[in-house]
This record gives structure tokens, sequence and C-alpha cells, in this order.
């Protein structure tokens, strides 16, 4: 019963698309909050010691500008399916990260969101909500995301007109 109720709701399409809509700002947010201090994150993740340092620097760049494409294609429904999975991606490269800081006692704030103070989180914290990006992911790719998306504008098959 509650299986069968938690899967309808696993494919509603208006949660799908709160979910995308909501997944799409998160990625934004935190992908530009990171930006001003984009050193100070690097220097972040290069400090975790997960990645080796010169892996470590290119992810630590690279991230804050993967996360707002993402969000852009996520609130666009633009490519919905590809942008959950790197979403989804994303998410598990942040439980790893997060999970070794918790193993090594490092309990502090995860760095998640740059430097805006009001939204700052202990490694515990960042890692479940970590782990409800993943699964909002996950429903995102599984559901296709496609109510009030670009996605289904543009690949909208083409009726053919009747005889």
């Amino acid at each position: 019963m509650i299986l069968g109720a938690t899967y309808e709701a696993f494919r509603n399409t208006y949660i799908s698309f709160v979910f995308r809509i909501g997944l799409g700002v998160v990625f934004i947010v935190s992908g530009a909050s990171k930006l001003p201090e984009l050193a100070l994150f690097v220097e972040q993740v290069e400090e975790a010691n997960v990645l080796p340092h010169a892996l470590a620097s290119a992810y630590g760049h690279a991230l804050p500008f993967v996360e707002i494409v993402i969000g852009a294609l996520l609130i666009l429904g633009l490519l919905t399916r590809f942008a959950a999975a790197i979403g989804g991606l994303s998410a598990i490269s942040f439980i790893v990260g997060n999970s070794f800081r918790l193993h090594r006692g490092l309990y502090g704030e995860c760095g998640c969101f740059g430097g805006i103070a009001s939204l700052q989180f202990s490694t515990w914290e960042a890692l479940v909500i970590d782990c409800a990006l993943l699964i909002i992911a996950i429903q995102i790719l599984v559901h296709k995301g496609e109510f009030l998306s670009l996605d289904s504008l543009l690949l909208r098959k083409k009726r053919k007109p009747l005889p």
C-alpha cells in the first residue's frame, strides 16, 4: 500500500515539475554563490584530500559552472534527463566528499553554497541534503520531467494531417 502510493507520487507529473524547478534553483544558487570566492572553494576541495591535487583543482574550478548549467537546463526543461543525470552524478560526488569529511572528523561547514551566510550547513546536514538531491534527480530522470519543458515543445512529434 505504502509502496504503491510512493510509486504513484514518484511518477506524478506535477511533483516532477516542482522537483525539476527546485533542483534547478538549488544548483544555480549553489554554483553562483561559489563564483565570487572561487579560489577559496577550490582550496576547500583540495584540502578535503578526496581527489589527487590536480583533479581536485580541476573539479573545484569546474563545479560552479557545471552547477549553473545543470540548473538552467532543469529550469528550462531542456535536455532534462541529461541534466538530471549529471545532477545525480554531482549529488553522488557531494555524498562521497561529505562522507570522507565525516570519516575524517571534519564536522564544520560544508561550503556547499559558497559564502552565503544564511545557507551554511554542517557536514551532516549537507549529507542529508545531498541524498535528497540524488533522490530528486532520480525522480526527474525516471519521469522525464516533460511537463512545461522546452523538451516537450522541441521533441513534439509532428502529426500528419488527415486526408
